[in-house]
């Protein structure tokens, strides 16, 4: 999964800063309320890309000392902060412009630059969009799920973020162009800088989508809720297993996580594992010595903890090989 965000972030970052250039040619050409605030949303897209970009570096670090389960959650707390830029910078200061246009209207008359550049970005935009739109497509069918649920299930908020940023970028060029054609076709100064408001509330939309997004990893969630069953299922069908409590499911990063159990084994069926004929000869011998019965029980109890030490290590050996993406397995034996 992680190997389809970066392409999707790489390309829409590409795209972005190209497609910065060129609004930002074109408004200072026509003076356009509406390029400039494609131009400004070009601008968060860029930065906001890059810094999802950082958030897919930074999560691929191994675990360390004062990180034991890793560095996964980096590119939820990125894709935060990129969220956030949308917000404040992109959103903010278009929707100021586009208040301030309203306010204080005049007409503008666009050239073929303004349209050059308004049909260069759809197309670039689009490529971008259509790069994220096939990352998530492989992700859905790794994950075993269709596209919706796996686009409404936010399962990868930073793929999910290029794709929503690039859409929204598609329909603002469009809303843009349409505020134009029409600021043209009636002489009102009213289009220009409805546009920005329109690109702005827009913004301010995806910002908030990819905050919620992102918020689900930040505050752990949990494993779904078939996942988790099926788990379960596993861990019971162990024979030496007789109940299991504390069960905890959640997610590390995008394709990880960590399981947590409390397990109740069968002390009969642990003890018919290691206890032979041969102890049974030593316990009646022992019977009338203390001190060889106690060495015998000290013994037997070492095996008895070994044994159980092995049905752990083999109940995660099982859960990893049905769920790989079980990363970290914490298993507690329960009396």
């Amino acid at each position: 999964m992680a190997g389809n965000s970066k392409a999707s972030v790489i390309a829409g970052v590409s795209a972005n800063a190209l497609i910065t250039i060129a609004k930002f040619v074109g408004f200072f050409v026509s003076g356009s309320a509406a390029l400039l605030s494609e131009a400004i949303h070009s601008v968060a897209d860029t930065g906001n890309q890059s810094l999802l970009l950082l958030g897919l570096a930074r999560s691929q670090r191994p675990p360390d000392p004062s990180h034991p389960y890793g560095y996964a959650r980096d590119r939820f707390f990125w894709g935060l902060v990129s969220a956030l830029g949308i917000f404040f910078l992109g959103a903010g200061v278009t929707l100021y412009h586009g208040i301030h246009g309203l306010m204080d209207p005049h007409v503008v008359h666009h050239t073929w630059l303004t349209w050059a550049v308004l049909g260069a970005s759809l197309c670039i935009e689009g490529w971008a969009g259509l790069v994220a739109l096939r990352g998530v497509r492989k992700d859905a069918k790794a994950a075993g799920m269709g596209f919706f649920r796996y686009l409404r299930e936010g399962r990868d908020p930073t793929i999910f973020a290029v794709l929503l940023e690039d859409t929204a970028a598609v329909i603002g060029v469009i809303m843009a162009a349409l505020c134009i054609v029409l600021g043209e076709i009636t002489g009102s100064a009213f289009w220009d800088p409805l546009a920005s408001l329109l690109v702005g509330i827009l913004l301010a939309v995806v910002a908030i989508v990819l905050v919620m997004q992102n918020r689900q990893f930040l505050t752990i969630r949990a494993v779904d809720s078939d996942v988790q069953d099926r788990i379960k299922k596993l861990m019971e069908a162990q024979e030496t297993v007789a109940s299991i409590g504390g069960f905890r499911a959640v997610m590390l990063g995008v394709d990880t996580f960590h399981v947590s159990a409390g397990v109740r084994f069968k002390g009969d069926k642990l003890a018919a594992r290691v206890l032979a004929d041969t102890d049974l000869a030593a316990v009646r011998a022992a019977a009338s010595d203390d001190t060889q019965l106690r060495a015998w029980a000290a013994s037997y109890s070492q095996r008895l903890a070994e044994e159980m030490g092995r049905e752990v290590d083999d109940i995660e050996r099982k859960i990893r090989e049905v769920f790989p993406a079980a990363e970290r397995i914490q298993l507690e034996t329960k009396g």
